[in-house]
């Protein structure tokens, strides 16, 4: 449903979403993309140092353990710090792209802050998906930009001999507190809000319209995105940032840093916010401002309903032969994700579009993903998550975006699919029954002849190690036959 005005923009030549003769701004790919311009958001922000003498200074930032796996010591920035007093001052910038040969006035803007975790990631790095869509984005009509907000979390490590504790296991133990990862994320939110203000405040010069400033973010980006339009003031944060028995320098308001002026808020007026989460559910009650949620439902480094970050860091660093003998214990206070945001904000009636596929094992970033559905086809959720969130932005700006009092059918986000009774494994090498008792299975070949059967209950777990690499059908009771491949 489009509103009048937004069929107006759609059709009138005078608005920045006229039509062209070879589509439609902001839904069509119709430009060049200029080159970065790199803008100084806010001057004399503290940065956290990103030197510190340790003695553990051949041991993975967290940086280097989930993106590469690197070891300090190499020419990469230390992101852990033992002193949190330790900053130097230096300019927060912001890359921003525009279309080509581009004349229209008050033009919407895409506002990308990437994921890694609070402490990996670069704001120019385009072989990041969520970075590379400011070109994307450019070339369809947005003014984008690429926010480098400031990175690092307190991290201890302790020599666990000399601690007293055993050393059967692991030499060292690294250690996160939720202090810590708090006062990290309050420092991003200080960044993103400056980065909303300089794009209002500077609005006429980069022929923008304020009204119509979006943020797109991915895992930790993605928690930014939310909790810049929920998080509204420095109350809306657990007092415990600035603890009174630590030597912690006081953080300030949201808009300590960046340009001010008065009416001018750093809060955007739509967020698409890919496999984050917000640390207070009740701070959604705040905004109602449109939100595209993505999720998988197995995600294990933000919660997509409640609990912690980075639940697995054992499973993060994988086989690295440099950490095999690190123990790590990352605390953060306890997060909600996507379900639960969807959950409030149908409840209040808010717009929003919740993309997240049940029964398929997607985890964190789940755009990395592939899928065969029931039909063989391979589903590539690098497309999916694109496709719907480039449309999300586009009804954002030609203002179609209806009403909830609009809707005479439920919105997109209550039409979820039937989960599965069974959740398929790594490689399809097996599959594990989630709902039901003796659910009956059977595996078929693509000539039709049955290769095994059965039944199993909930909690049960069948192993297909028997069968070969290949294309079968799965048939569980009660469900549509869907066509698996197996891969090893």
């Amino acid at each position: 449903m489009v509103s009048k005005l937004g069929l107006a923009a759609l059709f009138c030549a005078s608005f920045a979403t006229a039509t062209f003769a070879d589509g439609v701004r902001y839904k069509d790919r119709l430009f060049e993309v200029s080159e970065a311009r790199t803008v100084t958001v806010a001057e004399n922000v503290p940065f956290l140092t990103h030197t510190i003498e340790t003695e553990y200074d051949n041991y993975c930032t967290l940086t280097q353990l989930i993106m590469m796996g690197r070891v300090l010591g190499m020419d990469v920035p230390m992101m852990y710090f033992y002193l949190d007093e330790e900053f130097e001052e230096s300019p927060l910038k912001m890359d921003i792209f525009e279309p080509k040969d581009d004349d229209a006035e008050k033009r919407a803007v895409v506002l990308v802050s990437h994921g890694g975790a609070f402490v990996a990631g670069e704001y120019d790095d385009r072989t990041s998906k969520a970075v590379a869509y400011v070109d994307s984005l450019a070339a369809r009509g947005f003014v984008t930009a690429s926010l480098d907000y400031r990175l690092g979390v307190l991290m201890e490590v302790i020599n666990n001999k000399d601690a007293g504790l055993s050393t059967e296991t692991y030499d060292n133990t690294a250690i996160i507190d939720s202090v810590d990862f708090s006062r990290t994320v309050y420092r991003a939110m200080q960044d993103i809000n400056a980065a909303v203000r300089y794009l209002r405040v500077h609005a006429e010069e980069l022929r923008i319209d304020p009204d119509k400033i979006f943020v797109v973010g991915n895992s930790a980006g993605g928690m930014m995105a939310l909790e810049n339009i929920y998080g509204q003031k420095k109350s809306d944060y657990p007092v415990y940032i600035n603890p009174e028995d630590r030597d912690y320098v006081e953080l300030g308001e949201l808009d300590e840093y960046g340009v001010k002026e008065e009416g001018v808020d750093g809060i955007a007026n739509g967020v698409v916010a890919l496999w984050g989460a917000v640390h207070d559910k009740e701070i959604v009650k705040n905004s109602k401002v449109p939100v595209f949620l993505a999720h998988g439902d197995s995600d294990y480094v933000m919660p997509f309903a409640e609990g912690y970050a980075v639940t697995d860091a054992r499973r993060m660093v994988g086989d690295n032969p440099a950490l095999s003998r690190m123990d790590f214990q990352i605390h953060t206070p306890t997060l909600y994700g996507s379900y639960i945001i969807d959950s409030i904000l149908t409840e209040n009636k808010v717009y929003h579009e919740f993309y997240a596929p049940r029964g398929q094992e997607l985890k964190h970033e789940f755009y990395n993903s592939t899928r065969i559905d029931e039909l063989g086809n391979e589903i590539v959720y690098a497309d999916s998550v694109r496709e719907k969130a480039f449309a999300f932005l586009y009804m954002l700006a030609i203002d179609s975006i209806p009403s909830v009092e609009e809707h005479t059918t439920p919105l997109p986000v209550l039409a979820m699919a039937k989960p599965s009774k069974v959740a398929m494994g790594e490689g399809n090498l097996s599959f594990t029954v989630v709902d039901g008792e003796n659910v009956a299975y059977a595996l078929f070949d693509l000539k039709g002849k049955r290769l095994l059967s059965g039944s199993a209950s909930m909690g049960e777990s069948v192993l297909l190690d028997g069968v070969n690499n290949g294309v079968y059908y799965l048939r569980i009771q009660g469900e549509a036959a869907r066509r698996i491949v197996l891969r090893r």
